[in-house]
């Protein structure tokens, strides 16, 4: 029972984030749930959310299908990683899986905090795609964290803002297919546990409905920098609880 009002106090937390700065799902809830219940369970959790909460950015201003067309060798190396990720989910101790998703948590905090200037010239955007999507879909198979070199990649083609929030958003939503087959495939995701995804939605969406009308009232840097100053410890304290264990 105290694991279920966790779970829905951490979901609507994370919905609060999104609401307010549009993306957070997954590396808020990760982290936090994996304080009360192993990550493969909380991985578990995330497809239905994730799906439902991003359709909308996808296909918000057209961005959907110019997104395809231009970044499919992205997407296709995306979601082979995704599987092969899953893969490592099921085999990789427990303790590693913390180090892992820790990690990951620091390096999207620093990646967000640092913001750093890179710029990639279209011949080199054929190349750099398709490992981007390699290592998001590794990173997303193994955590549902796809962001930070996603981010990153997207970022240093210096997209407009419209344009990266339905980029992303359509990145999100196609890795989720092949992450919800995997999840099946590798008996992680049953039927019990596409139910408890699907009831996920409900604290999540109650937090986004919050964060959308505080999102006029926080000064949104300063609400940011202190979201990445938690991520980080959050992601540290993973890592020293896999050391400790």
């Amino acid at each position: 029972m105290l694991t279920i009002v966790w779970g829905a106090l951490v979901l609507a937390l994370a919905g609060v984030v999104k609401g307010v700065i549009g993306i957070g799902l997954p590396v808020i809830s990760i982290p936090l749930l994996a304080l009360a219940m192993p990550v493969p369970q909380a991985v578990s959790l995330m497809p239905i959310p994730i799906l439902l909460s991003n359709i909308w950015q996808a296909f918000r201003g057209g961005h959907f299908l110019r997104a395809l067309q231009r970044f499919w060798p992205l997407l296709l190396s995306m979601c082979i990683g995704t599987v092969i990720g899953v893969r490592i989910l099921v085999v990789v101790d427990a303790r590693v899986l913390y180090v892992l998703v820790g990690v990951v948590v620091v390096l999207f905090s620093l990646t967000s905090y640092l913001q750093p200037q890179l710029r990639i010239r279209a011949r080199a955007e054929r190349w750099l795609g398709p490992v981007a999507g390699l290592l998001g879909g590794l990173m997303g198979g193994l955590s549902t964290i796809y962001g930070p070199p996603l981010i990153m990649f997207l970022v240093a083609l210096h997209l407009n803002k419209d344009e990266f929030v339905g980029t992303i958003a359509t990145f999100y939503l196609i890795g989720i297919i092949p992450l919800l087959a995997a999840l099946g495939a590798f008996d992680i995701m049953g039927r019990t546990e596409l139910i408890a995804s699907t009831l996920a939605t409900i604290p999540l969406f109650i937090g986004m409905a919050v964060g959308q009308l505080l999102r006029g009232r926080i000064a949104q840097e300063r609400f940011r920098h202190a979201l990445l100053a938690m991520l980080t410890l959050l992601g540290c304290g993973l890592v020293l609880r896999s050391l400790l264990a």
